[in-house]
Order: C-alpha cells, then structure tokens, then sequence
C-alpha cells in the first residue's frame, strides 16, 4: 500500500517531467514571439532546454518550432481538462478554440510521417508521385489538409468532419492559407461518402474517431479509393513504457476514440480487403498502419 510519504515522492518526481515540458514550451514560445525574457529567467530556460537535449533547439527549424510547441500547449489543455473535469462522459468535447487549434497544428506532423514512408512503403511512392486527391477523414479544423495541399502541391484535398466548432475554424483556416483552391472540408460523416474511386490517398484518424464507426469508415474509405489507392490508419504513438501507454490510452478514450493496437488495426484493414499491410511505428506521436486497394 503506497503511503503519504511516497506518494508525495512520486508526484515531486512526476512534477520534474511536467516542469521540464513547459520549460521547452516557454523556450518555444519566446522563439517564436522574439521575445525577451528576464535575462535571469531566460538564462535558466536555457539551462533546462540544454539539460533535456544537449544540442538544444539549434537542429529545429521555424515549422518544427510551431509543430513542437503546439504539441506541449494541446498536452497540457487536455490534461487540465482531465484535472479540472475527471467525471465527464467521454467524447470530443473541446469547444475552446485554443484547444481545438493547438491540437490540429499537430495533426500537420502526420503529413510529414506518411511523406518518409515513400522510402519504406512503395505504393505510398507511387501515390506521392503523381497528381490526385487526398481524403482525409476526421480532418478537424483544416490543418492536416493544408499541411497536405502545402507538401503535395499536385494534389487535391477533401476533408470530412461534423463537429460544427472545429468547421468553422476550418473555414477561417483555409481561407488564410494561400491553398484555398486545392482544399474542401466538408460537413460530412464518413458514413455517408458515397463516392467511388475518387482518391488515390487517405486518412484517417484514428483516435478521435469512435470505435463504432471505424469498421464501417474502413469500408467506405475502400470504395472512396482507386485501384492501387492507400490508406493510412493514424494512431496514437505511445512512451516506451506501461505508464506511457496508459496515459496514452486514457487521453484516447476520453476524445472519444478507441486505443487500437497494431494488431486490431492490421486485422480490421485487411479484413476490409487491402493488400499489403504493414505498420509504421514512426515515434510519438504518430504511430500508422498503411494498406493498400488492390488493383
């Protein structure tokens, strides 16, 4: 049974971990806002920036910088929700529209790690290679989409979503994104895509997406696909570790989504009759699980 005492050491130590993220945050957001802190504080900022990784911020760029510190801003919201809020039903809630911001500029990390699969997976090659559409079910406020429309500039974009707060955010997104005119997002459920052989490439998102509806959104993304056409199963990446994978899976469920393992994800993608089904543990904090449409 753990006493007082030592459950007040485990929490002192946890708190070194959730201090040293917003430090890297801090670190971040001054970057980004060049802003100057006092020399003190900033000097100190940087001692725990160098402390978490010796080479410090010096390899990451201006986009990794925007990728990475709304990484830690959407962990922390979500995890004051859970403090805040422990006995809420579980579902996508987040109407904040910091939240709902900061969790698809993340997203934009996905269309980084299915562009390395082109070297590993030689459907994905052939797909990124030429023109076409992309689908991208769960797409959120528009992120993932534009992130797409911005890396692949001959392909077209179409998102589906029917969380109203996160459409008109997706909206404003676009309309300011200089690729407005290769990107639709649609108030739509995947249960009701009715086109066939429309795409060559899509997504879908796993973790905010009930577990109800994913056997039937696998389907529908088959018939949405050409011959040849791929899909790509987003996953949550958790720490190596059996705390990282809990905390990992009590995020997933309280969105509202299922903890799919590699395995459940494979079995429900070739059961759907894709060919070619392989997973990619690209690292926190996308995981994926690729197939892809015969013919």
């Amino acid at each position: 049974m753990m006493s007082f005492k030592s459950m007040m050491t485990a929490s002192q130590n946890l708190t070194t971990s959730m201090e040293a993220l917003a430090a890297l945050g801090a670190q971040l957001a001054l970057r980004r806002q060049s802003a100057v802190p006092d020399p003190a504080v900033g000097e100190l900022l940087r001692r725990v920036t160098s402390l978490i990784d010796p080479e410090g911020l010096a390899g990451v760029d201006e986009a990794q910088e925007a990728i990475l510190l709304n990484y830690i801003r959407t962990f922390f919201r979500q995890a004051l929700d859970l403090l805040e809020n422990p006995a809420r039903p579980s579902g996508w809630t987040y109407e904040d529209p910091l939240i709902l911001q900061t969790i698809g500029q993340g997203s934009r990390l996905a269309v980084e790690r299915m562009n390395m699969l082109k070297s590993e997976y030689p459907a994905m090659e052939r797909v990124l290679s030429g023109s076409g559409s992309f689908l991208d079910v769960g797409a959120g406020v528009g992120w993932l989409a534009i992130q797409a429309a911005m890396t692949w500039p001959r392909m077209r974009v179409t998102g589906l979503d029917i969380f109203e707060p996160a459409l008109k955010l997706a909206a404003a997104n676009i309309a300011a994104s200089g690729v407005a005119g290769r990107v639709e997002i649609r108030n739509q459920s995947i249960d009701d895509l009715a086109e066939e052989e429309a795409y060559c490439l899509a997504w879908l998102a796993g973790p905010f997406i009930p577990k109800q509806i994913i056997p039937n959104a696998v389907a529908r993304i088959s018939k949405a696909l050409k011959p040849g056409g791929v899909l790509v199963f987003g996953l949550f990446g958790a720490p190596p570790s059996e705390l990282g994978q809990a905390l990992t899976d009590l995020r997933i469920v309280r969105s509202g989504g299922h903890p799919w393992t590699f395995g459940e994800a494979e079995a429900l993608v070739m059961e759907a009759g894709f060919e070619d089904v392989r997973n990619f543990a690209t690292g926190t904090p996308v995981n994926m699980v690729v197939g892809t449409k015969p013919g």
